[in-house]
């Protein structure tokens, strides 16, 4: 197999942007983290009418979106945030654990949240952060629904394959230097990893290297759409996201 990467458009003037969701209509959701620590990150909403600014944080990170609830992964809280009537709610480790949380994704039911400077994976369990992994420097997070699959924000990145209770097994992935974000195609059981300090895009087919796209600067956390099979790359230190079609051939 290999994978083709290739641009099809780019979303321009954008503040940091780390993460994308899709909300199945023609628009997007973005985290935008600003400055580092600065009250100057936000959430926007931009479709082919409008882009709009609706939420001010501080370092907005990973998002996960299901149906009108907009997740949110913001340094020590995790927030509930209803694009209906924006309305929200936040959530916080138990003990004040947290310090980065990161990336969001749902497994088997339950929400799972890295967090990059606590070296810690939480579950979300009655309304708490529950610690339930230790991994060093969590970043992405993604699930092929059997199983958890992290990458951490090392040199070189490393992916910790889990049940959610314990790590199974762990694969080295040597072109990719701060691994940020990993993303999951079912359809083609491969997995897409951006390398946020090696500036690369890799496809691994059980972990070996089927596809690369090289030209990026920051590369932050990813997002597939399967059904129209684009790749979204938020470039954070050059203010755009990526939208690079994805080909698959033998």
């Amino acid at each position: 197999m290999t994978v083709l990467l290739s641009i099809l458009f780019t979303i321009w003037g954008l503040l940091g942007p780390e993460s994308i969701a899709l909300d199945g209509n023609g628009g997007y959701f973005i985290s935008q983290m600003g400055e580092l620590y600065e009250a100057d990150g936000s959430m926007i909403f931009q479709n082919k009418d409008k882009t709009e600014e609706f939420f001010k944080l501080v370092d907005p990170k990973g998002i996960l979106l299901e149906d009108n609830i907009l997740w949110i992964a913001e340094n020590d809280r995790l927030i509930m945030y209803d694009t209906s009537n924006s309305n929200f709610k936040n959530y916080t480790a138990e003990s004040g654990l947290a310090k980065y949380l990161n990336d969001i994704v749902r497994y088997k039911g339950d929400l799972y949240v890295t967090d990059t400077y606590a070296d810690m994976v939480y579950i979300f369990k009655n309304e708490i952060l529950e610690p339930v992994l230790t991994v060093s420097r969590p970043n992405g997070i993604t699930t092929d629904g059997e199983y958890l699959y992290i990458i951490s924000f090392t040199n070189p990145a490393v992916v910790y394959k889990s049940d959610g209770k314990k790590i199974l097994e762990t694969f080295t992935l040597q072109e990719i230097n701060f691994g940020d974000g990993i993303v999951y195609d079912k359809e083609n059981d491969i997995f897409f990893v951006s390398g946020f300090k090696s500036g690369n895009v890799l496809v691994y087919k059980d972990w070996k290297k089927v596809g690369e796209f090289d030209k990026l600067t920051s590369p932050a956390d990813i997002y597939y759409d399967s059904s129209a099979k684009i790749l979204y790359v938020p470039d954070m230190k050059t203010g755009k996201v990526i939208a690079l079609k994805v080909e698959i051939g033998e």
